[in-house]
């Protein structure tokens, strides 16, 4: 035997009779009134999305990452700022043709031939030669230390800027003479 299902019906449900006056008709208004005025906002608009969360996440996580990047990248700039000569030899073939700066004193044996400057450096028992196309600081002379902009060509470090480290102390180049 098969059982099929049959649709049920639910009666409605009667409605409860209150004594008293009939409820009047309902008519029913084909055309609603339209409101034709105005309208003023007076609260705060609502702001638009700034997207959906996962966009905002990854927004973020990309300012997160550049940030860490550039501080990443200015403290190794920091740490870096410049290699002794006794560095620079040693590491040579790692610093290949890349700009880097170098420091060392220079030594006696300065030679100009026209803008190019050939001089030598050391850190220690390390000596380079330096050929600077950059023109030398008015304090330049041998026995100053220096730091220098360039790269290694060969053995040779040529060098595009030259920039004279000095102490914090000042020593007037006149002494007592100049006062009364």
């Amino acid at each position: 035997m098969a059982l099929t299902a049959s649709p049920r019906s639910v009666p409605p449900r009667p409605e409860p009779s209150v004594p008293g006056p009939s409820a009047p008709e309902r008519t029913v208004n084909p055309e609603p009134k339209v409101n034709l005025a105005p309208v003023r906002m007076t609260g705060p608009r609502a702001r638009r999305s700034l997207g959906t969360r996962r966009q905002r996440v990854l927004a973020a996580v990309v300012i997160i990452a550049a940030l860490g990047f550039l501080l990443a990248r200015g403290l190794v700039n920091a740490m870096d700022y410049y290699l002794t000569a006794r560095q620079a030899v040693a590491q040579r073939a790692q610093l290949g043709s890349s700009d880097f700066r170098i420091q060392g004193t220079v030594l006696p044996g300065l030679r100009q031939v026209g803008t190019t400057l050939h001089f030598t450096i050391g850190s220690g028992p390390v000596h380079v030669q330096v050929v600077s196309t950059g023109s030398p600081p008015q304090l330049f002379h041998p026995g100053m230390p220096v730091v220098l902009d360039g790269h290694w060509q060969g053995n040779v470090f040529s060098s595009f800027q030259i920039m004279v480290q000095h102490g914090s102390s000042y020593v007037e180049a006149h002494g007592a003479k100049g006062r009364s």
